[in-house]
């Protein structure tokens, strides 16, 4: 009997190593599903949903968790699963994610989507084409607020989702040139399960090693200080080398 109680007890510590290190991967899964489910009831003449795709980006990878390719433009859809009030501005490059006084850095999910239209833009031509109708859309799947100033007109709520798709309504391309797009998307998408695998390992490290500078007060760019500065949207930290270094947070 004391055996199968340490058993257990192993079992169940082991666990709960293993959903502490999972724990954000697991809530961006469950994040990405609901909104994949969303964009499932768009209408199949006019849309085609594509979720969870990654490319190669030079000897890195890059992950798009969905993009919407209709007969209206191409929208690239972020999607944030937290907990907590977010704070932020459209211009700084980490928003603030507080949970009961504690608070925890988050990076501007606006830049990180940018970085996805300009991925996608310069790998392939037949999405450049129509760069004048491709949306970037930020989705939230369950903070209990959002306290965002300036242009943040594109971060929604799950339910404003798919409203805010079909407020854009001027026909740019037709039904076959949607799917002619998707099919492309679709034939460099990586599948291959450890390429993936290697991908996120990757991107928690790399964030974990960033966060660690801001929480010790160091630049992440240039190495300099974090000194606290005051501007019209309330308090911030910027580098000490400002104007050669212009890092915010």
């Amino acid at each position: 009997m004391k055996i199968l109680i340490s058993i257990l007890m192993i079992a169940f510590i082991v666990g709960m190593i293993y959903l502490r290190i999972n724990l954000p991967a697991i809530k961006g899964k469950i994040g990405e599903k609901g909104v994949a489910m969303t964009l499932s009831f768009l209408p199949k003449n006019e849309y085609i949903v594509l979720n969870n795709l990654m490319y190669k980006n030079g000897s890195r990878s890059t992950q798009i968790d969905h993009v919407v390719i209709s007969v209206y433009g191409i929208f690239v859809i972020e999607t944030k699963n937290y907990k907590g009030w977010i704070f932020g501005n459209s211009s700084r490059e980490y928003w603030t994610q507080n949970i009961w006084g504690n608070k925890y850095m988050l990076y501007n999910p606006l830049f990180q989507n940018r970085n996805h239209i300009k991925f996608l833009t310069t790998r392939f031509s037949e999405i450049k084409k129509y760069v004048t109708h491709l949306y970037s859309i930020i989705v939230f799947i369950r903070a209990s607020k959002l306290h965002l100033t300036g242009d943040c007109d594109n971060v929604l709520w799950l339910n404003e989702l798919n409203p805010y798709i079909k407020s854009h309504n001027s026909t740019i391309m037709t039904i076959e040139e949607c799917h002619n797009i998707a099919s492309i998307l679709q034939t460099f998408n990586i599948v291959d399960k450890n390429e993936r695998k290697t991908h996120n390992v990757n991107v928690r490290s790399a964030i974990h090693f960033r966060n660690e500078k801001i929480n010790n007060g160091i630049c992440p760019l240039c190495g300099g200080e974090l000194i606290k500065r005051y501007g019209k949207y309330g308090d911030f930290f910027g580098c000490s080398n400002y104007p050669r270094c212009r890092y915010t947070c």
